[in-house]
């Protein structure tokens, strides 16, 4: 059996949840049968520095450490290289409660609710949403109340998740 390098890059501070996440969604996308050459075949990792870099320095990092025939990471068999990574990109939840005079649309009540709180950051745009009405009028169709996914970018860099990197058997 040969061995395939991976790097995956997974949302989320605390290192063990973003590891899992990372391990659950490369076997959700390649299968639980093994030898997919990807973080699914992992069952540690190695954090390799605190200090968060961003995802060019993260990359450069982890090519410097795959690049050392001699390192540990280098082991099919053994843990996943971990560097926290900064990032401006977070995802927050919005709920537009249902005393709003009504939207158009998902878009328009995002952006009333997003502009009406404090949620925004300094540079902060909306990216992506996702959502789902639960209340719409029966008379003017306008939303009425709805609970939003945001993914917001542009605000400060802060450590937000997890680039895991190394080899797996293939």
């Amino acid at each position: 059996m040969g061995a395939e390098r991976f790097t995956t890059y997974q949302d989320g501070i605390d290192v063990a949840q973003a590891f899992r996440d990372a391990v659950e969604n490369a076997q959700y996308e390649y299968g639980h049968r093994g030898y997919t050459g990807t973080i699914a075949e992992k069952d540690s990792w190695q954090t390799v520095t605190s200090t968060p870099l961003s995802v060019r320095d993260a990359v450069a990092l982890a090519d410097r450490i795959m690049s050392d025939y001699e390192h540990p990471l280098q082991d099919k068999w053994g843990p996943a290289g971990a560097i926290p990574v900064l990032s401006d990109r977070r995802q927050i939840t919005v709920t537009v409660p249902p005393s709003t005079p009504g939207y158009k649309t998902l878009k328009e009540a995002a952006a009333a609710i997003l502009a009406e709180g404090d949620q925004l950051l300094p540079g902060e745009t909306v990216e992506h949403y996702t959502g789902d009405v639960i209340e719409r009028s029966r008379r003017s169709g306008l939303i009425r109340s709805a609970e939003l996914d945001v993914t917001l970018q542009g605000g400060p860099a802060e450590h937000r998740g997890w680039l895991f990197f190394g080899y797996a058997s293939s």
